[in-house]
């Protein structure tokens, strides 16, 4: 119902004061995975620049607290998250009504900003007692502008927007990630003889064959 609200009040304040979308530049990111909650969380994965750098979303021009980290949240942590800080500023619950999402771990960027420009995915390696990063560079195939699905997500046409970007999903199972056999010990057959490209090292850049679509 909340959602509801949310777009009904977006519709009438985008058609009587022709306001911008507050999507504006919204980039986001979708990863899918079939490891474990715990064990993404524990690889801590973040949306970093060319230079290796941690990426904070920026919302400009509040004079408050509206920067936050790039990590790949869970859909429902990152509603929760977003919720949260609608206290802070009112614009943070434009970022509420993502339920195309579901069930993916996503981030949200300046899309325009970064647009032409490197991305990679961090994780940390889950089997090194001192900090090492590993990287993945985010092709812009898989990069999502939000703003270009605004009128479906006002018309609340979440199953066409999820038919639209599903080519957009980064795919990532245990041997993307690199991690040991028996740690995907609970994947189904198929998916741990799956083998794919992956370079595991803490200064190279690990390069997949992502599907062009």
């Amino acid at each position: 119902m909340r959602s509801a609200f949310i777009i009904m009040m977006l519709i009438i304040s985008q058609r009587m004061h022709a306001q911008h979308c507050p999507w504006d530049c919204s980039g986001m990111i979708q990863l899918q995975t079939t490891i474990s909650k715990e064990l993404v969380y524990k690889m801590k994965p973040v949306l970093v620049d060319k230079k290796k750098r941690v990426i904070t979303d920026t919302m400009y021009g509040t004079g408050l607290d509206t920067y936050d980290r790039c990590d790949f949240l869970y859909y429902d942590d990152f509603v929760r998250y977003r919720k949260n800080k609608i206290a802070l500023h009112h614009w943070y619950q434009y970022d509420t009504v993502y339920h195309f999402a579901n069930g993916k771990y996503i981030v949200k960027y300046n899309f325009c900003e970064y647009m032409g420009k490197k991305l990679f995915l961090r994780y940390n390696d889950p089997y090194s007692k001192k900090a090492l990063y590993h990287y993945i560079e985010i092709p812009a195939n898989k990069r999502i502008h939000i703003h270009d699905y605004a009128h479906q997500l006002m018309e609340r046409e979440i199953e066409g927007i999820e038919k639209a970007i599903k080519k957009f999903v980064l795919i990532m199972d245990c041997p993307q990630w690199g991690l040991l056999k028996k740690d995907c010990s609970s994947l189904p057959m198929r998916l741990q003889k799956r083998k794919r490209d992956i370079i595991n090292t803490s200064s190279q850049v690990i390069n997949m064959n992502l599907p062009v679509f």
